[in-house]
């Protein structure tokens, strides 16, 4: 799980820009992360075609696509159901696994060429850090540790490689690096061997929630999936429901029509008490499915009726999700 959270983290880019340093983006991208973080993954896909079109040099273009892959292969393979949405695997295989992988090795590439620019070196480390993040997070997500781990320790380099030469980006890198500081920190005793293993530097737990918090608050580019992070920590790991709860919320009410972020809103405000609350969410997320791509729509929208039913009846639910 660890490995998996480290990683996955890493690959969502939020959508709001900055309007000077060196993670200024062209305004086309904006809209394009507004259909991943809506949950519109069909749509962001075929945005994303245009963008590398237009900007085959620019590696956003293709860490959308690989997002976009991401987004269809959790709602087809994703363990989701009435009770939890759990970041694991029910199946290691996807339909989409071939589109996903070349659009991450493309991102690389588009990282690499702009590595090699002493004028962009910085943006290119950065963005190659993100690329690794994507790759482990579906390799986190089928429980593949030896690789998501290695992803994590590359990721891990790039992201300082790219604050040393451009301090700007530290707010961003701060939530990989957050990421990686809570979850190397709180590591089962099996992984934490795991990880010296591989020479994996260990974490601290209180500074990768405090990089966390910055991210969320500062970020140019990650802000929202910083907030998604602390909100996920904040439920899961650190039992800490109504902070998770109000995180979920904000998110939840910026992209009402994602009924991933609508049905852990549904279940963290479950967790605080919450019955009636939760069932509002719970309808909500219904709601957003219906609008969702046919994969998401079917997983998504079973699931959300099925929480429903099951707070409406007055029913429990077994665990904390993963």
């Amino acid at each position: 799980m660890a490995w998996r959270a480290i990683l996955g983290v890493l690959l969502a880019v939020g959508p709001c820009f900055a309007e000077d340093g060196p993670l200024e983006i062209p305004p086309p991208f904006s809209p394009a992360w507004e259909m991943v973080y809506q949950g519109q993954y069909q749509q962001a896909l075929a945005a994303s075609q245009a963008l590398q079109k237009d900007f085959p040099n620019h590696p956003q273009g293709y860490l959308i696509a690989a997002q976009a892959y991401w987004g269809l292969i959790y709602c087809e393979t994703g363990h989701i159901n009435a009770q939890h949405v759990w970041y694991v695997a029910d199946r290691k295989t996807s339909r989409w696994d071939q589109e996903f992988f070349r659009a991450v090795d493309q991102a690389q590439e588009a990282s690499r060429r702009m590595r090699a620019n002493p004028q962009t070196a910085a943006l290119g480390a950065f963005y190659a850090g993100l690329a690794r993040g994507v790759r482990g997070r579906l390799y986190a997500l089928r429980k593949q540790s030896l690789r998501s781990a290695s992803e994590a320790k590359q990721l891990r380099a790039d992201l300082s490689e790219a604050i040393a030469k451009d301090p700007r980006l530290t707010p961003d890198a701060y939530l990989g690096l957050g990421a990686y500081n809570y979850y190397a920190d709180v590591l089962s005793p099996l992984l934490k061997i795991v990880r010296v293993f591989l020479g994996i530097p260990g974490g601290d737990r209180q500074k990768g929630l405090e990089q966390l918090r910055t991210a969320s608050e500062h970020a140019a580019l990650v802000s929202t999936e910083a907030k998604f992070e602390l909100a996920r920590i904040y439920g899961i790991q650190e039992s800490r429901h109504a902070e998770s709860f109000r995180l979920f919320a904000e998110l939840s009410e910026r992209y009402p029509e994602n009924a991933i972020v609508a049905l852990s809103t549904a279940y963290q405000a479950e967790a605080t008490g919450k019955r009636t609350v939760a069932i509002e969410w719970a309808q909500k997320a219904g709601e957003a499915a219906a609008h969702m791509d046919a994969v998401c729509r079917e997983r998504l929208g079973e699931a959300a009726k099925g929480a429903f039913e099951r707070l409406r009846a007055g029913g429990g639910r077994e665990g904390a999700g993963k």
